[in-house]
Parts: structure tokens; sequence; C-alpha cells
């Protein structure tokens, strides 16, 4: 078989499998994250290693909604917080050091809600931050590969889904392989699965705002004419919470 067909059948079934398993949790998490927005408040999403992507795919992308904001470990460095080994190395994700001088690089209000996006969610960082979410009062979702989840997390006590109101899954292999050439994996499905779940996500974030009779604010293209203006529109009521 051609490994470009085989590779794209693969990731088409992935996709099928995640809608049919997932689509009820995306409409729930698009409700949340409209409800959120509507009462003034931002969805706040944190994402760790690939969980990035999902979290990039959200926050501040044209055609898609305004309130989000991303929580990036790069704030660390980029602030004069840290060095960039710590980050490079995966040494912040092993305690809940950085904890607190990464959440207050930010404007959190006590109407956001929160997505924390960890294939893994056993980090230590991953369930002290939704810890403190929880411990807070936030609706908290979280993203996980189910597979991957389960099997790390089945013998501990502290794990990311003790603390979320909802969870959705990845649906991809536990290792995240696509292919193999020979006796060599390649690839993976995992971050592509996401995005799609993301643009789902948006589309049913829009439905939704529609549904109540209220215009969605759907963000703008740069390269379309008075972009930016209306952009701004949506995003200075929120004075810095977003972008």
């Amino acid at each position: 078989m051609d490994i470009k067909k085989q590779y794209f059948d693969g990731l088409k079934s992935h996709i099928e499998h995640a809608y049919d398993t997932q689509l009820e949790t995306i409409k729930a998490m698009a409700k949340l994250f409209a409800d959120t927005a509507i009462n003034g408040g931002v969805v706040q999403l944190f994402g760790i290693n690939h969980g990035e992507e999902f979290v990039n795919e959200l926050n501040f992308r044209a055609g898609g909604l305004a309130p989000f904001h991303g929580i990036k470990l790069v704030d660390l460095v980029l602030n004069g917080v840290c060095g960039g080994t710590v980050i490079d190395n995966g040494e912040v994700l092993q305690s809940d050091a950085y904890l607190d001088k990464l959440l207050d690089l930010y404007k959190l209000d006590p109407r956001d809600c929160y997505v924390i996006v960890s294939e893994k969610g056993v980090e230590p960082l991953v369930t002290a931050f939704a810890k403190k979410v929880k411990a807070h009062g936030h609706k908290l979702v979280g993203v996980v590969n189910k597979k991957t989840y389960e099997r790390l997390s089945g013998c501990l006590d502290d794990k990311l889904g003790n603390y979320c109101d909802l969870m959705l899954d990845l649906c991809a292999e536990d290792p995240d392989v696509a292919l193999h050439l020979g006796d060599t994996p390649i690839g993976q499905y995992g971050s592509t699965i996401g995005n799609v779940m993301a643009q789902m996500i948006t589309a049913e974030g829009y439905a939704y705002y529609r549904s109540l009779g209220k215009e969605a604010p759907v963000l703008l293209s740069a390269n379309v004419k008075g972009a930016d203006k209306h952009n701004d529109s949506l995003t200075d009521p929120y004075e810095g919470r977003v972008r």
C-alpha cells in the first residue's frame, strides 16, 4: 500500500472514532466555554509538551472565538523567572515549584474556566495546577490520551481526572505510532486528532451562540480589511486577559 494513503486512511479512521466517541464531550465543552465568556470570563488554556498544539489551535486564531487565553511555560523564561533549561529538560513539570510564579504573570479572574492538556495527565505540575483550579471553585476540563492516561495513572492517587468536570480523550494509540516502515515506527496521530477536535469545539461554540440568538465573537484574519479594528473590539474589553 502507498504509505501516504496508509497514513491518511489511519488518520481518517482515528478522527471518525474521535467524532463518534467524543462528540457529546465536545458539545459540553463548547457550551461551558461560551457560557463562561457570556458571563464575562475567559477560557484559560494550559498545555504541556504536544498539548501546547491543542492550546494554539484554540487561542487567538482567525476564524476562532475571542475569549481564550494561553498560559504558557515559555512565559516563565520570557519574564526572567527561570532559564530555558528548566523548561527544556522537563524539570518544571516535576513539582509545583513554578506554578504560582507562572500564574502570577497573568490577569486571572474568578469567572474564568480552565483547560489542562496533558497526554499523560499525571505530571506533578499538572495535578498541582488542577488541584488549585478546583480549590478556587473554577470549572476544569482535562484533555488526555485515555490509553496513555489509564496506563500511567491506574496506581496513582493524584491524577488530572480527579479534579475535572469534563475529560476529553485525544483517541490516539499508546504509544502514539502511525506507521511502521519495517521495524521502524514513524509518525503519530494524536496532535492532528487534537487539532481537529479543537476546531470542532470552535464550531460547536459558534452554533451554541447562535442558538441563544447571540453574535459569536469570531476573530477575523489579519488579511481581511478592518480585521484589526474588529478583533480589538472583541478583545479590548478584557483589558489584557486574552491574547
